[in-house]
């Protein structure tokens, strides 16, 4: 089995359609080139070309797209984004963002904030 592409998202921007770039479009972390399928696009190039060379996910999902859709989808993709920069778990769930606080800074508790707060 052939290794998967992987991409940065920076890597990806670069791909927006401009100065006759080609057009990718990211999908739950997966990257896919629509460059030969975007006048094909039933809502026509436009909608494509908002979210070019950028996350399109809730775009897509917000366009309610049929089994087909995702179908043809699936044959355009090239790769996924790099595992250190994947909004997405494995069962294409948004990631939450985890906030970590540096050694030696002041880490209050959330009750101690909301206390400092009614207190104050």
């Amino acid at each position: 089995m052939a290794a998967v592409a992987r991409y940065t998202w920076e890597e990806v921007a670069t791909h927006n359609g401009k100065n006759g770039s080609s057009i990718w479009i990211v999908y739950k972390d997966s990257v896919y080139d629509v460059t030969k399928y975007i006048h094909e696009h039933p809502d026509g190039p436009d909608s494509i070309m908002e979210v070019a060379g950028k996350d399109s996910t809730k775009d897509f999902d917000a366009a309610g797209h049929s089994s087909d859709a995702r179908h043809i989808l699936a044959k355009l993709k090239i790769g996924e984004i790099v595992e250190e920069e994947k909004k997405y778990d494995a069962n294409g769930k948004k990631k939450k963002k985890v906030v970590a606080v540096p050694p030696g800074k002041n880490a209050r508790s959330c009750c101690n904030v909301i206390t400092c707060g009614l207190v104050a």
